[in-house]
């Protein structure tokens, strides 16, 4: 099976390239899924943090991201205390599910992890190559800024906890490039796909 780490900044459309590989068929791991399957309401990982940044990042039971966010995105200290809690549960749960994908001898596998760089995921046995979607800095602000109602600093410090664009490309195996058009975008995923159907025989092995 041929695992892809697909990556790239915060804002810079990715989720958009993991959805057009799920529609043509590829199976996708999406860490972010993950990251809010181990918080769910009861997990011994929503209590932990709850212990750890306080009663108020609970709302109604659940994780208020955005008041995580606030705290962690603006305080190193606050975020590697969060990833502390976060990582172990999150890879532990990831390798379950790319076991799951495997047992079902499928050719190729996604997964999409925004902090593949910044984790290490590229390190592991189980990366076989890296895809970095990029797009340039003031689209990045732009899009988080409308997505998620943030003013320009809180946009900057989100984008700023991550490793920089110009270092993941220079880490890639292939790079998407979504500074134009929706077209623009398929064509390059299009042809990517060709290459990843191409070269998934030579990994049936692993």
């Amino acid at each position: 099976m041929l695992i892809i780490g697909l990556t790239g900044g915060i804002g810079t459309g990715k989720s958009t390239v993991s959805k057009i590989l799920r529609d043509a068929g590829f199976p996708i791991v999406d860490a972010d899924v993950v990251a809010r399957e181990v918080v769910e309401p009861g997990t011994h990982t929503l209590e932990n943090i709850k212990l750890t940044f306080g009663p108020d990042v609970i709302k109604n039971g659940m994780l208020d991201r955005h008041k995580l966010g606030d705290i962690v995105f603006s305080n190193k200290a606050e975020l590697t205390r969060l990833n502390a809690i976060m990582q172990p549960v999150i890879n532990s749960a990831m390798t379950d599910k790319i076991a799951f994908w495997r047992s079902q001898k499928v050719p190729v596998l996604i997964i999409d992890v925004p902090l593949l760089f910044e984790r290490g995921y590229e390190n592991n046995d189980y990366i076989d190559k890296v895809v970095v979607v990029t797009t340039n800095s003031q689209t990045q602000i732009d899009r988080l800024k409308a997505r998620d109602n943030l003013d320009d600093t809180k946009a900057k410090n989100r984008i700023n906890s991550q490793m920089p664009l110009a270092d993941k490309i220079a880490r890639a195996d292939y790079v998407l490039d979504n500074n134009g058009d929706y077209a623009f975008l398929e064509k390059q995923i299009k042809n990517l796909m060709t290459e990843l159907k191409e070269i998934a025989p030579r990994y049936g092995t692993k």
